[in-house]
């Protein structure tokens, strides 16, 4: 191989390379980097080419040219510069929080990681306070060099669950700025008002619209120096609009900071859109990431990553260098209880047992047969016949089955679709265990979690005709309301906070409890952890233990879910992909069982 030569733009905006040997040489040597993330183009001199000047694109280059990897003078100082503020940066911060303010070492040591790079991607397990790290990371990159480090105004993209929190806590740490809640139909109106603008992943969807091309985005307009993105596992789809509209927000930004406790929830590839969000230029695509850091099994229809390649995570890691952090709440916070897991068996009543018998054994007829000619399956369809059997294995249930005709827009032909609606009713015996438990801990708050809606409604219900205090957590209580009732379960003011997984289970705090119950487990192993640590964070130091209970019904999908969740600690979509699973946990032959048997 021919000796490779680098050197920084007079702008610093790229790298030039050139080879020592024929003008084309370069570009030979350059198949060498056909994996490399960067995108190359042509530049003069003739046979040179250009790649991106980011701290992950020299990296890549050093690992693949090795010894022939020639950086000149300019750009050997701007690798020096990156590398020392990535190795060792600083460990404390110059501002200084309000009186009665005082961050813990690990969020000031976060802070100084933003301020150093303003691209970071922080991971610190949920409930250490990355909400305050990536505040005074900010503000103290807006300090450390004003004129060169512009951060405002900051756009900080969230759940709409934590948006009310986010302004609060800028309120409170950063009290000189501005901040609001960019929301309502009115909010085009707060553009140009504020310092620091929050607003959730459906609003930056619409309002970071892209037409024929053209940008009609109020939000783009507002130009964000910096962005955050709170819970950024929320974008691991690449092709999903919110995923879009970040990285079309985030692209032109100064600073970028992705928060997440759980960054990966089914492979390495989630962290892509992360990444791309973070550092457009270092890694523009998605297909030369994978080829190059991520182990792959071919797939009839689309490819599996099962991990990092053994060979270059090293190589990974050293990209992310001062960009990557993540703390453990048992390395930092050694106060904080440990969590004690249990389960309230219940029985379903004959008349219930048997409906629910019924339905389960219909579904397990309807599999496809799972020998060697395993067919895949229509998953989504599969989950909704399984949420309805969930449902009926947690309170008594009308099932309404109504049939619409229409035209199948593929084979131009009518035909029959059927809706089932699923009615839960009173009394449910998993709300019965429940108010068990709430009466064997008089006076204690408590914090009840299910995904189903309806069955959040029928446990708030039957709590407050025994004399509690209900506060509700769920889709249709927002903004303010939402806020003040966290609050008022803070304050000791309610016995009950009934939360359903998707609006209450990631951002919020409650740590005024120290028992949570599971009328029903979300169907994916991150979003149940994530529930539980709304209880787990800090704040919780005076509590002995937080216990964790899960009600579930005998002999049901129930039991049979969070067995095969614990187990393989992923999502039940994904696992529905193989229909052994799904025959499992529909009570058929087990997964162990068949394998055992191939074997």
């Amino acid at each position: 191989m021919v000796p490779i030569h680098g050197e920084l733009t007079a702008g610093g905006e790229s790298i030039v390379l050139l080879a020592g040997g024929p003008d084309f040489a370069v570009a030979v040597a350059a198949k060498s980097l056909q994996t490399l993330t960067p995108l190359f183009s042509k530049s003069d001199p003739p046979g040179a080419l250009t790649v991106p000047a980011t701290w992950p694109a020299v990296v890549q280059l050093a690992a693949c040219f090795g010894d022939f990897w020639l950086p000149g003078p300019r750009l050997q100082a701007w690798i020096n510069d990156r590398a020392a503020e990535r190795v060792a940066p600083a460990l404390t911060i110059s501002y200084v929080p309000p009186a009665g303010l005082t961050p813990y070492p690990w969020q000031t040591e976060g802070a100084a990681l933003i301020a150093a790079t303003g691209k970071a991607l922080i991971t610190d397990e949920p409930g250490t306070g990355k909400t305050m790290t990536t505040i005074l990371g900010l503000v103290e990159r807006a300090l450390h060099a004003p004129g060169h480090n512009p951060v405002f105004p900051v756009l900080v993209i969230a759940p709409a669950s934590v948006v009310d929190p986010w302004v609060s806590a800028w309120n409170a740490w950063a009290p000189m700025l501005t901040a609001v809640a960019y929301r309502g139909p009115k909010r085009k109106a707060l553009l140009g008002t504020a310092d620091v603008y929050v607003t959730s992943y459906d609003t930056a969807r619409i309002d970071a619209t892209e037409m024929n091309g053209k940008n009609i985005s109020p939000l783009r307009d507002l130009a964000p120096r910096a962005v955050v993105i709170d819970e950024c596992h929320m974008i691991k789809n690449q092709q999903a609009a919110r995923s879009k509209a970040v990285r079309r927000l985030t692209k032109h930004a100064d600073a970028v900071v992705a928060l997440s406790g759980t960054p990966i929830t089914h492979h390495p590839g989630d962290l892509w859109p992360t990444l791309a969000a973070i550092e457009h230029d270092a890694w523009p695509a998605r297909e030369r990431w994978v080829r190059r850091y991520c182990q792959v099994l071919p797939g009839e229809y689309d490819d599996d990553i099962l991990g990092l390649l053994p060979a270059h995570e090293d190589e990974f890691r050293l990209a992310l260098l001062g960009q990557l952090r993540r703390v453990s709440k048992a390395d930092v916070l050694a106060d904080l209880p440990p969590k004690v897991h249990s389960v309230r068996t219940v029985e379903l009543p004959a008349k219930w047992r048997k409906a629910y018998d019924d339905m389960e054994t219909q579904m397990l007829a309807e599999l496809p047969d799972t020998g060697n000619g395993v067919e895949e399956l229509a998953v989504m369809s599969t989950l909704a016949k399984m949420t309805r059997l969930n449902q009926l294995a947690s309170a008594p249930a009308r099932v309404d089955v109504t049939t619409e005709t229409k035209l199948n827009e593929q084979t131009g032909e009518l035909e029959d679709r059927e809706h089932v609606t699923v009615t839960l009713q009173a009394p449910s015996w998993k709300v019965d265990a429940l108010l068990e438990i709430l009466a064997e801990r008089p006076g204690q708050p408590v914090v009840a979690f299910a995904p189903s809606k309806q069955l959040i409604k029928l446990a708030g219900a039957a709590a407050a005709a025994e004399g509690l205090k209900v506060g509700y957590l769920t889709g249709d209580v927002t903004g303010a309301a939402r806020s003040e009732v966290v609050a008022s379960f803070q304050r000791g003011e309610l016995d009950l906070i009934c939360v359903t997984t998707g609006a209450g289970g990631v951002g919020i705090t409650l740590t005024a409890a120290s028992t949570c119950v599971f009328l029903q487990r979300p169907w994916s192993f991150v979003e149940a952890s994530q529930a539980e640590d709304r209880l787990h964070r800090i704040g919780a130091e005076g509590h002995a233990s937080i216990e964790v209970i899960d009600i579930v019904a005998k002999n049901t999908i129930d039991s049979r879910v969070r067995a095969v969740l614990r187990e393989r600690g992923q999502q039940l979509a994904d696992l529905l992909q193989d229909p052994r699973i799904a025959s499992e946990v529909l009570g058929g032959t087990s997964t162990a069982t068949t394998d055992n048997a191939a074997a």
